[in-house]
């Protein structure tokens, strides 16, 4: 799968708001678990880490810098010397200098995970892609709420984060799982 020997884990919006933010049901309830698995696996390599976390600019929200729940989920927090991106954007490379601190690395490869896949995750994905990063996308490392259609109807959370996987896969990103792509991550090493 992966090409080169420094690509860079982007970690998007795994803040403690998401347990706050819809009421609806989440799919994927373990991709927090296997965001983990890939941090602990960049950790050991010394690879580039880019923890992104999202600052709204709406005070009621839970991603407010001044929310209780503003913080990381205690399974990805950073560790000292690991660099934070903040936005107030849906794209983490808009006013973050992640692009620049990709580049200062020499990364060309990227492998995106965290939430919502159909919000902060697919606009980051797409960015990335124009800018002429390969990314992969792992489908159990990314979650998704359900989705009110603008017909009054709901989208089923899991329909919604396999729909948007389906449309980025191919011309935006490849998506995978975190298995597969640690296990391709070993016969590259091996």
């Amino acid at each position: 799968m992966l090409a080169t020997h420094n690509p860079a884990l982007v970690i998007i919006d795994v803040q403690q708001a998401i347990n706050h933010f819809d009421s609806g049901y989440r799919n994927n309830p373990d991709a927090e678990k296997a965001i983990a698995r890939l941090l602990t696996h960049w950790r050991r390599a010394g690879w580039p880490i880019a923890h992104v976390r999202h600052a709204s600019k709406f005070y009621d929200s839970p991603y407010h810098p001044d929310s209780a729940h503003y913080g990381f989920k205690p399974e990805v927090t950073p560790y000292e010397g690991e660099m934070v991106f903040t936005k107030s954007e849906n794209c983490a490379f808009i006013g973050t200098g992640l692009g620049q601190w990709l580049k200062d690395r020499g990364v060309s490869e990227l492998v995106v995970c965290g939430v919502l896949t159909n919000n902060s995750v697919d606009a980051t994905v797409r960015v990335a892609a124009g800018k002429g990063y390969r990314v992969f996308l792992p489908s159990d490392a990314t979650a998704a709420f359900p989705l009110r259609r603008l017909d009054g109807k709901f989208v089923a959370a899991e329909d919604v984060h396999w729909i948007f996987l389906s449309n980025l896969n191919g011309e935006y990103c490849e998506v995978c799982t975190v298995s597969g792509l640690l296990k391709s991550l070993e016969v590259v090493a091996g």
